[in-house]
């Protein structure tokens, strides 16, 4: 057999050609024939079967299945060839189509007594050769999984851009005072809360006059879990005794209750949770929104811009919230405004203009 017959035996083995089913290991079980008789140094020692190279090295079978030789004073394996191969079909040329048992594979070296009983003949640059072609080979046989970053369209975390970055104490002329920091807690249990019914209201509407509890409630049927009082303010000690009936409600329900403000003075944050209610403030909602993943985020974005547009239904507000989408890259902003803006023609100018 020369060079080009044992890469034909190897391609009809690898494809399952002539009966029996397709052998991809032989792929690399090849070139790990190879590189081991290159390792031992077989070439040019005059070897004219793979019986003669065994007289110089004797096989070692007791609890082995792989072949293992005698070599110096120990023992030599075609194993660590093997697991070379292995590795550069499926982890650097990312030919995952290539199978992964590499004990299976080395195990079934004696059905290939006569590739061997050949390459024991071969010179270096003969048994290179065998080695760098079933490579190619393989390479051509299996395509490449390769992932294709351009795929993926990113997000960015708009929420925690949103707490971070819009200026919720700003106030266009007729916005309410605290509406867009009301709207952003409902964004924050909505999105933290999917599986609850979660109540949004106007600012400054009273929750008992709605038959609500806090600003903001979030039930499952009709069991209350999640009540939120909205503060956009500094907390002050004096505040604390406001909280006694939010506080009685919410533990008599069986309710997580939270006051959510701006910052809380020295002392104020323990007041209240001596009372069974959790205190946060922007800060602590950021630490937990870092953790969300983009479409979480998405979603409590679009949960604030409900609250925005369809029940505080401030026309500043709105504006503010898409000014600042579009400062952060979130929005584009219509070619029409862009150009009313600039002073250039809008579509009315060009109407009116033909009309004249």
């Amino acid at each position: 057999m020369t060079p080009d017959d044992i890469i034909e035996s190897m391609k009809r083995a690898f494809r399952g050609e002539g009966g029996g089913r397709p052998r991809k290991y032989v792929g690399g079980l090849l070139p790990a024939f190879c590189d081991f008789l290159l390792e031992i140094g077989t070439p040019g020692t005059g070897y004219t079967s793979f019986n003669d190279f065994l007289a110089d090295y004797p096989l070692i079978t007791e609890g082995v299945s792989t072949l293992t030789v005698q070599y110096g004073s120990g023992q030599k394996t075609i194993r660590p060839a093997y697991n070379r191969m292995h590795a550069y079909y499926i982890f650097e040329q990312k030919r995952l189509g290539y199978p992964r048992s590499e004990p299976y594979a080395t195990g079934k070296w004696a059905d290939y007594r006569d590739w061997l009983d050949v390459l024991v003949t071969f010179t270096g640059e003969q048994l290179k050769e065998v080695r760098d072609r079933t490579k190619e080979f393989v390479l051509d046989e299996l395509k490449p999984v390769v992932f294709d970053p351009s795929t993926v369209k990113t997000e960015p975390p708009i929420f925690r851009q949103l707490l971070q970055e819009f200026d919720f104490r700003d106030r266009a002329r007729g916005e309410p005072t605290g509406a867009a920091f009301q709207a952003m807690v409902f964004g924050f249990i909505r999105a933290d809360a999917p599986h609850l019914q979660v109540e949004a209201r106007k600012v400054r509407t009273g929750s008992a006059r709605l038959k609500g509890i806090g600003d903001i409630d979030a039930w499952e049927g009709d069991r209350l879990v999640i009540s939120a009082e909205v503060k956009h303010f500094v907390v002050s000690i004096d505040d604390v005794a406001t909280f006694e009936h939010f506080s009685h409600e919410v533990s008599q329900r069986g309710a997580l209750g939270m006051i959510i403000a701006e910052r809380f003075q020295e002392g104020v944050r323990e007041a209240i949770e001596a009372k069974g209610l959790l205190a946060l403030t922007t800060e602590d909602l950021l630490l937990i929104v870092r953790m969300w993943d983009p479409l979480k985020q998405r979603a409590a974005l679009n949960a604030f811009q409900w609250v925005v547009v369809h029940k505080e239904q401030s026309p500043g507000l709105i504006d503010r919230v898409d000014d600042f989408l579009v400062k952060v890259g979130y929005k584009v902003k219509p070619a029409a405004e862009e150009a009313d803006e600039s002073g250039g023609e809008t579509a009315e100018d060009a109407e009116l203009a033909e009309e004249e």
